[in-house]
């Protein structure tokens, strides 16, 4: 009797496993977001070396905007700074996209570091930025709603974060 429903068991779960997803007989798609994994407590980037500074925050929205999500900033041992975000963000119009922003909150310095990418046309943006320049102080975060009118200074922020220096 124990012998057919491990063989039903079975058959369950090989027929609920699958790398796609489908709606009908299209599928959704897939979306990669590469990423530096620490393993034994120290991440190496294939290209840039071992990570000798990391720091990550929280992402929200201001002024009763509706947004979430996180950065993560890395230096590596070549000189080399990376910047990853993933933010959920209202979907938008023609002519409109939204720009990151790292500021340093001792000088005041602040730089664009470019315009979010939607694969999807949802919520979920995402954006990667790398610099040979040392840009750790740069521990504030924003990301504005501009439009596309070739005028280079942010607009209002829609979402803001700090990146929190960690020890690993």
């Amino acid at each position: 009797m124990k012998r057919p429903l491990s063989i039903v068991a079975l058959l369950l779960l090989v027929g609920c496993s699958s790398d796609t997803v489908e709606v009908g007989e299209e599928p959704i798609g897939v979306e990669t977001i590469n990423q530096v994994m620490p393993v034994d407590g120290k991440a190496v980037h294939p290209q840039f070396g071992a990570e000798t500074w990391f720091a990550y925050g929280a992402i929200e929205g201001t002024n009763g905007n509706t947004a979430s999500g996180v950065g993560q900033a890395y230096r590596f041992e070549n000189g080399s700074y990376v910047l990853t975000l993933q933010a959920n963000l209202p979907t938008l119009g023609e002519g409109k996209f939204y720009e990151a922003w790292i500021k340093n909150p001792e000088t005041g310095d602040m730089r664009s570091v470019g315009h979010l990418s939607n694969f999807f046309g949802d919520a979920r943006h995402t954006l990667t930025f790398d610099s040979t320049e040392d840009l750790s102080t740069f521990t504030e975060m924003s990301i504005s709603l501009e439009r596309d009118d070739g005028n280079p200074q942010p607009g209002s922020p829609m979402a803001k974060g700090t990146l929190k220096p960690t020890e690993r």
